[in-house]
């Protein structure tokens, strides 16, 4: 005669199979995860390397204009700019400078172009947010007193110095784990100015 229930043995397999099956959904969902993550940096990765190549075309294209001299901080950099939209070339003043993000402990690349001009009605500003990192900070380079050097670096680069810097260096760290990244960018009219 047969009782009503489970034996020990059946309610052992039931379990196992379940647990079983709890740890492969896990599991899938664990590694759904681990590969958004890994995409999502792909991606911040991918957009800081477009800004990248944009602030090394446009320091690049920089030059000395008496009006509005190159200038650099630890956190920001401002330089002219020939820029043409709708087949007009205009000069604008560049700037591109860390501000900390209110939301987040971390800082963004703002870009910022004004059209130079001698009225005061016309300076419109265009302002776009570039990147997100957790440090950001700028380092400028001079042409070396030391013969064993060609260059050496400094925080800050002001109107004193009348020239262009030889370089402008960026480094950054895009999250907490400690990696540091930089972009060395010649420019062209500093190694001109400088010789």
């Amino acid at each position: 005669m047969r009782k009503n229930g489970f034996t020990f043995i059946e309610l052992i397999v039931s379990i196992s199979i379940l647990v079983i099956i709890i740890a492969s959904i896990y599991s899938a969902f664990n590694t759904g995860l681990r590969i958004y993550k890994k995409s999502s940096t792909g991606q911040d990765l991918q957009k800081i390397r477009t800004t990248l190549l944009k602030i090394d075309k446009e320091l690049k294209g920089a030059f000395f204009f008496s009006k509005i001299p190159f200038k650099g901080a630890a956190s920001e950099v401002i330089f002219p700019l020939v820029i043409v939209k709708q087949n007009i070339e205009n000069i604008y003043i560049v700037s591109y400078y860390a501000e900390k993000d209110k939301n987040r402990d971390s800082y963004k690349i703002i870009r910022k172009e004004k059209l130079f001009t001698d009225n005061p009605q016309d300076k419109k500003e265009e302002i776009k947010d570039m990147f997100s990192a957790v440090s950001i900070r700028f380092e400028y380079a001079y042409k070396s007193n030391d013969p064993s050097k060609n260059y050496e670096w400094q925080e800050a680069w002001g109107e004193e110095q009348k020239t262009l810097p030889l370089a402008v260096r960026i480094y950054f760290k895009i999250d907490d784990t400690g990696e540091i990244y930089s972009k060395v960018i010649f420019l062209m009219q500093g190694a001109l100015g400088s010789k």
